[in-house]
């Protein structure tokens, strides 16, 4: 099969094998992937932060101490402080996975992943906020 049109340089037309592959576009990132990493910067910077502020607000005022003053306070401090480094964590996790859907790895661990980060980063924001209350 040929092509019937002229090139831009006035040359003959070439045959289909004369021509290059087309590259196709990059992919945009899966729809499950997006919503989670939102849902993980989210929890990883504005809920860790107002969790944290409100749990270590209810412990001081109720103890009537400083964050490094009494141990209840001491307690739930390092249970936030856990959420906020695995959830920075996921965010790596959830950086990869886009790195490698952009790159056109559809392999179905990175599905999976994508799928699963947002829901774990929401159960663990929620557990570690129910331990931090619980610990004082």
């Amino acid at each position: 099969m040929t092509d019937h049109r002229r090139a831009a340089d006035g040359a003959a037309p070439t045959g289909s094998a004369g021509r290059r592959p087309r590259r196709r576009p990059p992919r945009p990132l899966g729809t499950p992937l997006s919503l989670s990493l939102v849902v993980v910067i989210a929890l990883a910077t504005f809920g860790g932060f107002s969790t944290s502020f409100g749990v270590m607000t209810d412990c001081t005022n109720t103890f009537s101490c400083s964050v490094t003053e009494c141990r209840p306070c001491v307690g739930a401090a390092s249970w936030l402080e856990a959420d906020w480094k695995v959830q920075g964590v996921l965010l790596l996790i959830g950086l990869v996975l886009a790195v490698l859907t952009r790159r056109g790895v559809r392999s179905r661990v990175v599905r999976w992943a994508g799928w699963l980060l947002g829901p774990v980063s929401i159960a663990l924001m929620i557990a570690t906020t129910s331990l931090a209350t619980s610990s004082f």
